[in-house]
């Protein structure tokens, strides 16, 4: 079932089972506080997302398109859930170090001159192409539930996978991009496709730097109906 919940985000829902999947696409991330507020909104308290973004992370800068509320969530009957959010996975950048060290990063900069002019001194080089490992983020509404999380030599059964199977639910959503200033680009985004068999999700980071790199770091999570657990394979 689909309905708009107003003019900034619009939410896909879809009940598989036990499960209760939601999709939500919303706005882009504005640039100053939502509020109007000069100094920001106040840490204690309700906060607007710009300002929830600029206290809750530690990057200089943001990617140039961030959705704040897109959102691919899973919920299980039990309470225990996973969901996919660009907040988490901008937390997963690396903040310390800058890992690709090319000439394009100086013309990045230079597109971010007065943003970053105030905090390059006291702020070291960080991931500017926001490269992260993120593979989802757990929770449980029931304090008397959890997900287990183990290692396991179970694979994905691929084969499985592309039988002809007709699909009840599809979605995609973006949940960050940058185009690197215009040297290439890099984007988070996240989709998943129900059928009658269980579900599968692919959450995929792609980058490419113009003649430097392309770099890949997917997610894949299946679900069979048969079976009480979810594989997940990041590579």
């Amino acid at each position: 079932m689909a309905h708009l919940k107003n003019q900034r985000s619009q939410t896909q829902e879809f009940e598989a089972g036990p499960w209760r999947i939601a999709m939500k696409k919303s706005h882009i991330l504005k640039s100053e506080c939502e509020k109007s507020l000069a100094a920001g909104c106040p840490s204690q308290g309700e906060m607007c997302s710009v300002c929830r973004y600029r206290h809750e992370l530690k990057l200089p800068d943001l990617p140039e398109m961030v959705f704040p509320d897109s959102e691919l969530s899973l919920q299980h009957e039990t309470g225990v859930g996973i969901r996919f959010v660009a907040l988490d996975a901008l937390k997963c950048v690396d903040t310390r170090s800058d890992p690709l060290k090319v000439a394009v990063a100086k013309k990045w900069e230079s597109t971010r001159a007065e943003g970053l002019k105030m905090v390059k001194e006291v702020i070291k080089p960080f991931d500017w192409t926001f490269t992260t490992t993120y593979n989802g983020t757990l929770f449980s509404t029931n304090k008397d539930s959890s997900f287990k999380v183990e290692e396991t030599s179970e694979r994905i059964d691929y084969e499985r996978l592309k039988q002809q199977e007709k699909i009840f639910f599809y979605d995609e959503a973006i949940l960050y991009e940058d185009e690197l200033a215009d040297n290439g680009t890099s984007v988070l985004s996240v989709k998943i496709r129900v059928m009658a068999s269980g579900f599968f999700i692919l959450l995929r980071f792609f980058l490419r730097v113009d003649g430097v790199v392309v770099r890949l770091f997917d997610t894949r999570i299946h679900h069979q109906v048969t079976i009480t657990r979810l594989v997940r394979i990041s590579s």
